[in-house]
């Protein structure tokens, strides 16, 4: 468990994400960064104090059961480790997605409460993307598909 993580972001439901996020950004500035509708979330808002360097720190969404707290890891290797120890720990693993700017893992804790670990792969998140990715393919293997 030698790896960097911090906290990444919080993700909270909205019945109206857009009208939150203007809350927010005119009570203490954050700025949205990426709007849209996927799947998991439903309609969202990315909300970052960075705009510049952080796509994300406070998440809308419209869907209450993809609520959870997020924690960036520094490495493809650290995630994969964390993967690793949640099998043998027996945890409920929901999904690992490939969102090209991030890759991640979706688990349950506990407690019943939500919880992602992601690893930033330096790309730029141009539009809302989700795939399952296997994050038990090796290291290289995956490394390979964010060249592209």
């Amino acid at each position: 468990m030698g790896h960097h993580v911090k906290l990444g972001h919080v993700a909270l439901p909205a019945s109206d994400p857009a009208g939150l996020a203007s809350f927010y950004g005119e009570l203490v500035g954050l700025a949205p960064t990426m709007r849209g509708t996927l799947p998991g979330l439903g309609d969202f808002v990315f909300l970052s104090g960075q705009p510049a360097a952080v796509l994300q720190e406070l998440t809308f969404m419209t869907r209450p059961e993809a609520r959870h707290v997020a924690f960036e890891v520094d490495s493809l290797a650290s995630l994969k480790d964390v993967h690793a120890r949640a099998k043998e720990q027996g945890v409920r693993i929901l999904m690992a997605l490939d969102h090209r700017s991030s890759v991640s893992l979706m688990m349950v804790d506990p407690e019943g409460n939500n919880v992602e670990v992601y690893w930033l792969t330096g790309l730029e998140a141009e539009m809302p993307y989700a795939a399952p990715i296997d994050l038990e393919r090796p290291e290289p293997e995956l490394m390979d598909q964010f060249k592209r």
